[in-house]
C-alpha cells in the first residue's frame, strides 16, 4: 500500500496538485504586536522575520509556513522569535505545523533557478492583496508554482537529478530561531560597544539588539512548540553562518520544545546553544552537519531523540560541546558549566563520521542510547587549541562528571569509547555501566523504498541485552523499559508516525511491524 501512496504523492508533487486551497499570506515585516496564523492561510516569509517588542506569535495546527530562498541580495525566509518575543505554535499529530520552501517548481520537481546547485534557487514573486502591518494578505504567486506543493500529503524528496549529478534538497529556505533569557556560558559577544558577560549574538542572523541571547532567568518562557516539522532549510548567511533547522539561543525551561521534525536540512538538525531548556521527541533526518548539536553551558535534558543520516552526507549525529572556548569566548568561570542529561537517543550514522562525540568541557548524563552506522560510535575528546586541559570532556569524564550508562554501540567502524583510564564498556572509571557491544537488530535501512527505515530493535535478530537492561530516569524523564527512540515492541506505533515529513512519504514505518 505504501508504495502505491508514494507512487501517488510524487505524482500530486509533479503537477502541482494542492496548493490552491489555501489563500497566499506575504509576510513582509516583522511581527510587533500579537498576531494569530491561521490554517486556512500559507504564510511566505520575505526575509528574517522577527517576533518582537513583547508580540506573541500563535500558530494554528495544520498551519503551512514558507521560507523564501536565499537568492542574490537578499536574506532567506527565516522565522526567529527574540528574547522580547514569545511563540505558541503547537500542532497535532493529524495536523502538525510546517515550516518549508517557497522555492519555484520547474515541471520536473527540481527548484527553478537551482538545478545545479539549490542555493541558487529563484524566488516566489507576488501580486495584489491587501497590506494589513506586515502582512499582505491574498497574494497571488505569479512566477510559477510551489516546488513543494503539497507538503502535508507529499513532501519532497531528499535528493534530485540535476545536470552535474544528484543535488540536495538543502538550502531552499532559512529555519526557526528562538532565543530566551536563560544562562548561557559566553562573555564578551555581544553587545558589541560593551561587552555584557552571558550575552552573545545568535549565529545565523545579523548582530543587532534583537538578536541577542542569554540571560539570569533558567524559567524563562519563550512559549511552546510542538508537532512542528521544519523542512529544506538551512541557508547560508555568510562565512560559517548558517541557519539551523530548529536552532534555541538561552531558551528557559518554561518553553516547550517537543514533537520537532527536521528534514533534510544544510546546517545542523537542532542546535541548543545554553539555556535550561527541556526537549523531547526530536525526529532529525537527513541534516547536512550534526543532527544534534549543544553547547555554551546547556543545562536541560532530552529524551528520545533520532538522528538519521542518509545520501552520503552528515556529520555528526550527536556533537556534545560544553562551551565555546575554543574560540576563547567563555565567562571568567566557565559558569554555568555544561552538566546535560540525554536518554533515548538512537543514532544511525551513513557509514562515515562520529556517532556522537563529546568534547570541549560537555559533561552530563548519556543513558540508553543506540549508536550505529559511523566510523566511530561514541568519541570523548581531549582538550585542543586555546581550551583548558582541566574543563576538557576527557578531564570531566575522569573526574565522574560525564558518564554513559546502559547505552549500545554496534555496527560502527569502530566502538570508540576508550582513552587512558578510561572505558565505558569496563566500567572505567566506576559508573560507566551497563554499556555495550551487542547487535540491536535492526533491519537493513534502505532510504528509497517504502517502509525502508525501520528505527525499531530486535526485528533482525539481535540481543535483547541491548534493548533492555535500562538505567532508572531522574526527575522529569519519561520512564520507559528500553534502549532508544523507539518502543520496541513490534506493534507499537511509532511517536513520528502521520506529522513527519519521512514517514509521510512512506519512507519510515508507522510501526515495527512493517509486513517485510
Amino acid at each position: 500500500m505504501k508504495q502505491h501512496l508514494l507512487k501517488i504523492a510524487a505524482l500530486v508533487a509533479l503537477l502541482g496538485f494542492g496548493q490552491l486551497s489555501a489563500a497566499l499570506v506575504q509576510v513582509t515585516g516583522d511581527i510587533t504586536s500579537d498576531m494569530t496564523w491561521t490554517a486556512d492561510n500559507e504564510y511566505i516569509l520575505d526575509t528574517i522575520i522577527q517576533v518582537r517588542n513583547g508580540a506573541t506569535l500563535t500558530i494554528e495546527p495544520g498551519t503551512i509556513i514558507r521560507g523564501q530562498p536565499k537568492g542574490v541580495g537578499f536574506n532567506p525566509g527565516t522565522l526567529a522569535v527574540t528574547r522580547n518575543g514569545k511563540i505558541h505554535a503547537v500542532g497535532t499529530p493529524a495536523a502538525p505545523i510546517i515550516f518549508t520552501t517557497a522555492a519555484l517548481n520547474d515541471g520536473q520537481g527540481r527548484p527553478v533557478g537551482g538545478l545545479d546547485n539549490p542555493a541558487n534557487a529563484t524566488r516566489a514573486l507576488f501580486s495584489g492583496g491587501t497590506a494589513n502591518g506586515p502582512l499582505v494578505t491574498g497574494v497571488t504567486l505569479t512566477n510559477g508554482s510551489f516546488l513543494d506543493a503539497n507538503p502535508k500529503t507529499s513532501p519532497l524528496p531528499p535528493v534530485y537529478q540535476g545536470n552535474s549529478g544528484q543535488q540536495k534538497m538543502f538550502s531552499l529556505a532559512g529555519g526557526v530561531i528562538i532565543l530566551g533569557k536563560a544562562p548561557i556560558n559566553v562573555a564578551g559577544r555581544a553587545p558589541a560597544g560593551a561587552p555584557i558577560e552571558g550575552r552573545a549574538y545568535i549565529e545565523g542572523l545579523p548582530e543587532t539588539p534583537d538578536t541577542i541571547y542569554g540571560g539570569d532567568f533558567p524559567l524563562d518562557s519563550s512559549g511552546s512548540i510542538a508537532y512542528f516539522s521544519i523542512r529544506h532549510g538551512g541557508a547560508i548567511i555568510g562565512t560559517d553562518n548558517e541557519i539551523n533547522g530548529l536552532t534555541l539561543g538561552g531558551v528557559g525551561a518554561g518553553t516547550r520544545v517537543e514533537f520537532i521534525d527536521i528534514y533534510c536540512n544544510s546546517d545542523d538538525g537542532v542546535e541548543i546553544f545554553g539555556g535550561t531548556v527541556n526537549v523531547n521527541n526530536l525526529n532529525i533526518t537527513y541534516a547536512d552537519d550534526d543532527g544534534f548539536d549543544v553547547d555554551q553551558g546547556w543545562t536541560g535534558r532530552a529524551q528520545f531523540v533520532f538522528c538519521l543520516q542518509g545520501f552520503g552526507y552528515g556529520d555528526r549525529g550527536g556533537e556534545f560541546d560544553g562551551d565555546d572556548q575554543a574560540a576563547g569566548a567563555v565567562t571568567a568561570n566557565f559558569k554555568p558549566l555544561q552538566y546535560s542529561a540525554i536518554s533515548n537517543m538512537t543514532v544511525v550514522n551513513r557509514g562515515a563520521g562520529i556517532g556522537i562525540q563529546a568534547r570541549s568541557a560537555f559533561g552530563g548524563e548519556i543513558y540508553n542510547s543506540i549508536v550505529t552506522g559511523a566510523a566511530t560510535g561514541i568519541t570523548v575528546s581531549a582538550h585542543t587549541g586555546s581550551e583548558s586541559a582541566s574543563n576538557s570532556s576527557q578531564a570531566r569524564a575522569l573526574r565522574g562528571e560525564l558518564v554513559f550508562k546502559s547505552n549500545t554501540v554496534f555496527g560502527n567502524g569502530v566502538a570508540g569509547g576508550s582513552f587512558t583510564n578510561f572505558n565505558l564498556f569496563n566500567d572505567l572509571p566506576a559508573g560507566n555501566t551497563g554499556n555495550v557491544q551487542l547487535s540491536p537488530g535492526f533491519r537493513a535501512f534502505d532510504h528509497t523504498v517504502a517502509n525502508g527505515i525501520n528505527p525499531v530493535p530486535l526485528l533482525n535478530g539481535g540481543d535483547t541485552a541491548a534493548v533492555g537492561n535500562v538505567a532508572p530516569l531522574g526527575y522529569g524523564f519519561q520512564p520507559v523499559g528500553y534502549r532508544g527512540a523507539f518502543n520496541p515492541q513490534p506493534s507499537a506505533l511509532l511517536w513520528t508516525t502521520g506529522w513527519t515529513a519521512l514517514n509521510i512519504r512512506g519512507v519510515l514505518v508507522d510501526t515495527g511491524n512493517d509486513g517485510l
